[in-house]
């Protein structure tokens, strides 16, 4: 899953006797508390330093693949520090890069930003309102830049890996989003085999969980000669109770 991240330290452009000027700056800074996303995260130092060795990075201009400014191989060359992931973008005869760094250097562009995915973090307070995370190991990186608004937008996937965090922590399904309407609790129906739960929802979650019994009781009993092959079939239930009778029933005869 991508991730973006951004930090309020400007870019910075250095000047050459030709009059260029090489686009500088840090897109990551280790050990720096983030702003609030639901949970306050920072990077170990090290983290991003294999993630170099197996990432193609672009310097893009607030992550706009049409405003590319610089390529890893290219003109853009990455190095890691105490103080977080450094990059540098020589000059090219392109408008991008141009305009990219006059913005810089007229302070229009505040901030700075990187793209990413995580291999691993740690989390800690997740009980509490402000979790704390540590990314420690960065898979990849897509993209680095200078950004008109260095703040932290990216609340969507921040609230997604929090979930995700206290769903392992407390062994808690994680539900699917639905971008158009919320689930409730009376909207699902759960099924637990074991240690494992399983959650249908939407309006054929009656459908999908009599497929899934059908699947288990195949499974379990293959010949079905003495089993009661009674029509799970959600049609026959006003609300769903006569259905989950059955799946109980059902479930208890062939628990091993």
């Amino acid at each position: 899953m991508k991730e973006i991240r951004q930090i309020n330290i400007p870019a910075k452009v250095e000047k050459r006797a030709d009059g260029l000027g090489s686009i500088h700056g840090y897109a990551i800074v280790y050990n720096k508390d983030s702003e609030d996303m639901g949970f306050i995260e920072r990077v170990k130092p090290g983290a991003a330093k294999n993630a170099l060795t197996r990432s193609n990075v672009r310097g893009l201009k607030n992550h706009d693949p049409s405003l590319i400014f610089a390529r890893q191989g290219v003109n853009l060359t990455l190095t890691e520090d105490k103080k977080g992931l450094r990059y540098e973008a020589s000059p090219v005869d392109t408008a991008n890069y141009r305009e990219t760094a006059a913005e810089v250097e007229a302070g229009l562009l505040t901030g700075q930003s990187f793209g990413f995915t995580i291999l691993s973090d740690e989390w800690s307070d997740l009980e509490s309102d402000h979790p704390q995370r540590t990314i420690t190991e960065i898979g990849e990186i897509f993209d680095v830049g200078p950004v008109t608004y260095p703040a932290y937008p990216d609340t969507s996937v921040g609230v997604r890996v929090l979930k995700e965090a206290r769903a392992r922590l407390f062994k808690t399904p994680l539900m699917p989003e639905n971008s158009e309407t919320e689930e409730t609790t009376e909207d699902m129906v759960k099924l637990i085999i074991n240690d494992d739960e399983i959650v249908f929802t939407g309006e054929s979650r009656f459908d999908d969980l009599s497929v899934k019994i059908n699947e288990i009781r195949s499974t379990l009993c293959p010949s079905t000669d003495e089993v009661d092959n009674t029509d799970l079939s959600p049609s026959t239930a006003q609300d769903g109770t006569e259905t989950m009778a059955k799946i109980d029933e059902l479930l208890m005869r062939f628990k091993k």
